[in-house]
């Protein structure tokens, strides 16, 4: 057998392999912006006799979801660009299945705040207790924008949002009021 004839066939074997391997990974889910499922396995039910079966009881507050109201409240920005030097102050609110953030106040660097004219800047459309997704509005030269956001929950007080939108993208740390 010819050296040429063998490594075409090992590149076509490799091909073969690699292109084996990514079709298995479309079925396998990585991503770690997903919640884990706490389900009860059937073989807990299956020991136990069914009047022994532990069942939630409703809570008297049952609007209350500990994995996304810490978003609720107002969250403050610094900036420090050429066109404003201060902070903005947000008040998230939870609006049917989506979280809304919209400006509050104002505040220059010397402290002073100016109250804002409440305009919506952030939907979170997705959130696990740690990890979302939204859509936020960002002003450029006069024209506004809005881009995919990723928000990670730093913790209880801080999270931070980040977004790229064609090659101009950006950082911002949230820190509750």
């Amino acid at each position: 057998m010819k050296n040429s004839t063998l490594v075409f066939r090992s590149l076509g074997i490799l091909i073969f392999l690699a292109g084996l391997a990514h079709l298995f990974s479309f079925g396998v889910d990585t991503s770690d912006d997903s919640p884990t499922p706490t389900t009860e396995t059937s073989t807990a039910t299956e020991q136990q006799p069914e009047a022994e079966v532990p069942t939630e009881k409703p809570t008297a507050n049952s609007a209350y979801n500990p994995e996304t109201d810490p978003l609720i409240g107002q969250w403050k920005v610094a900036y420090n660009t050429k066109d404003f030097k201060g902070a903005i102050v947000y008040k998230i609110k939870k609006e049917g299945k989506v979280f809304n953030a919209y400006t509050h106040q104002y505040q220059d660097e010397n402290g002073y705040a100016q109250k804002a004219e409440g305009t919506k800047t952030l939907t979170i459309t997705q959130f696990n207790g740690s990890k979302g997704k939204g859509i936020y509005s960002i002003e450029y030269e006069g024209e506004q924008y809005e881009v995919d956001c990723k928000i990670a929950l730093t913790d209880e007080n801080t999270f931070t949002l980040s977004y790229d939108y064609y090659g101009y993208g950006d950082v911002e740390t949230w820190k509750r009021q």
